[in-house]
């Protein structure tokens, strides 16, 4: 079962109230009721929002990182649009090392049971583990990983501005799994095999999360994939 089902929930009713939002202001500026141009400036205050409930997740640890990033970006677009700020994306990629830096150490501190997969920025990593979890982490860079674990479980796997290809058709599993995504400006593919039945949780925000897997004459065992996908997407396929 899904391990944050209440998080997954409140980033659902974010997301969902912030194009209800933007739905009733266009209406009222097609009308002729209200000018949208007034409230234009604050729509990246999504991210902070976001970011909070990301925040509040104690149970990941790299929920304090990933919600920090998330406010920092939409405060400082809200900052930009209102003029009280000037800076350009290009000037702002450092962060991204900053980032990666403190989720090595601060991951350098948690005792995990199967080894961790991460590409620095620019490096491409490839690999075969088989243990029962996957943790997967590229920033800026890529990451190829196949697992043949008969007892697969799930894992974990982020993506900030790099890519992840997880290749599970050789793995195996008892009845589920849970497989978590963090992916900013970033993507990951995913294949796994015929017998396995997909359930998509995920909460993307100007990206998708596409289910491209032939569901299985008789589901008996199933892959649910949760977490959060910002500006990137995310491939399933056989």
């Amino acid at each position: 079962m899904s391990r944050d089902p209440l998080n997954r929930q409140r980033s659902r009713v974010v997301f969902g109230a912030f194009i209800v939002v933007v739905g009733l202001f266009a209406l009222l500026d097609n009308l002729h009721l209200f000018d949208s141009h007034l409230v234009q400036p604050y729509w990246p205050l999504v991210f902070v929002a976001l970011g909070g409930l990301k925040l509040s997740n104690t149970r990941r640890p790299n929920s304090l990182f990933v919600g920090g990033a998330l406010i920092v970006v939409g405060a400082g677009m809200t900052l930009q649009n209102l003029g009280l700020l000037h800076f350009e994306w290009r000037q702002m990629w450092p962060l991204a090392l900053i980032w990666v830096g403190l989720s090595v150490i601060t991951k350098g501190f948690i005792v995990r049971g199967d080894v961790t997969c991460r590409a620095a920025p620019g490096q491409r990593e490839e690999r075969v583990e088989h243990g029962s979890r996957v943790d997967a982490s590229a920033t800026m860079g890529g990451i190829v990983l196949k697992n043949d674990s008969q007892a697969f479980t799930g894992g974990e796997i982020n993506a900030v501005m790099g890519a992840v290809e997880l290749d599970l058709r050789g793995a195996a599993i008892a009845t589920e799994a849970v497989l978590h995504l963090s992916i900013v400006m970033g993507g990951v593919e995913i294949k796994v095999p015929r017998e396995w039945a997909i359930v998509v949780n995920g909460s993307p925000l100007l990206g998708g999360m596409e289910d491209k897997t032939v569901p299985p004459m008789s589901p008996g065992k199933r892959l649910v994939i949760e977490g959060s996908v910002i500006m990137g997407g995310v491939e399933i396929s056989n």
